[in-house]
């Protein structure tokens, strides 16, 4: 991301912070994201008169992990073919299936030249495919025209109409679910938990070191590894925490599990989250 000027890129991107510069340049510079992690950095850039005019997000990928789509029985038929189906092109937010813009241009016409200079790299380089995840419509039209093949995924995303509070939202459901979100809730307070929402420079360097404790945990209880490091997450509220929002659990003034949301002006993306052992 070091090739992109940040204010021509985020110009591109629109209002969705996984998608800023200093997103992806955090992934880069805390290591999450390298040749050793199996997510290899080949941004497409286009210029004119020095200017960027389109580009797209790109990674060689050596696996198929943090995707968040599965096609390992598509690598298993190419290689059944005598076909290596790694290094794939992939165009994706690393680690994140949110959907977005994927093909950031100025112009139409340039993102059509965009998928033309892509298709011809991809064919020099003599790689197995290019992948696009969750691209917004304005991609996903720009590819099906292009030739590409759809592969169709489900999200379940709530929208909200403008609930004047959580109890108006109550009312809105069955008798027996207003039921079990009150007896959840009260469980909750009895127990003596309270919350609170830090939100932006209020998230103090502490509170990151203590929520990827938290993250990290989640992963090593299903036996995983986790994708981010604490460099990311400290980089992420230095460069871009005024997305940030994060909730944090305490128990007798101690804190025992956190969540965080990275949010735009419409909407609020609940990313990572996690608790510790024997609290």
């Amino acid at each position: 991301m070091d090739q992109f000027a940040a204010d021509e890129w985020d110009a591109m991107a629109g209002s969705q912070p996984f998608l800023k510069h200093a997103f992806l340049h955090a992934l880069e510079a805390s290591g999450c994201v390298s040749f050793q992690t199996g997510w290899q950095p080949h941004h497409l850039g286009m210029w004119q008169r020095n200017r960027l005019i389109a580009a797209m997000p790109l990674y060689l990928k050596s696996h198929s992990y943090g995707e968040y789509v599965f096609d390992w029985r598509w690598a298993d038929a190419c290689e059944q073919t005598g076909r290596p189906y790694y290094p794939k092109l992939l165009c994706a937010i690393p680690f994140t299936p949110v959907p977005g813009p994927r093909l950031l241009a100025v112009a139409q016409e340039d993102r059509n030249l965009l998928i033309s200079h892509l298709f011809e790299w991809v064919k020099e380089c003599g790689l197995s495919s290019f992948h696009c995840l969750f691209p917004d419509d304005t991609s996903d039209v720009a590819l099906n025209k292009a030739g590409l093949l759809q592969r169709q995924g489900y999200q379940f995303h709530w929208p909200n109409p403008g609930y004047r509070d959580f109890d108006e939202f109550l009312a809105s459901l069955s008798h027996d679910k207003r039921k079990k979100i009150r007896q959840e809730r009260r469980k909750v307070h009895d127990a003596g938990i309270r919350f609170e929402i830090r939100c932006g420079h209020d998230i103090r360097e502490s509170d990151w070191a203590f929520f990827h404790r938290c993250y990290e945990h989640t992963y090593r209880l299903h036996r995983s590894t986790p994708y981010l490091n604490l460099d990311f997450f400290l980089l992420l509220g230095e460069c871009l925490s005024q997305f940030a929002l994060m909730v944090l659990g305490y128990r007798h003034s101690r804190p025992i599990c956190s969540a965080l949301n990275l949010h735009d002006d419409e909407r609020l993306f609940g990313r990572y989250w996690g608790t510790l052992a024997g609290c």
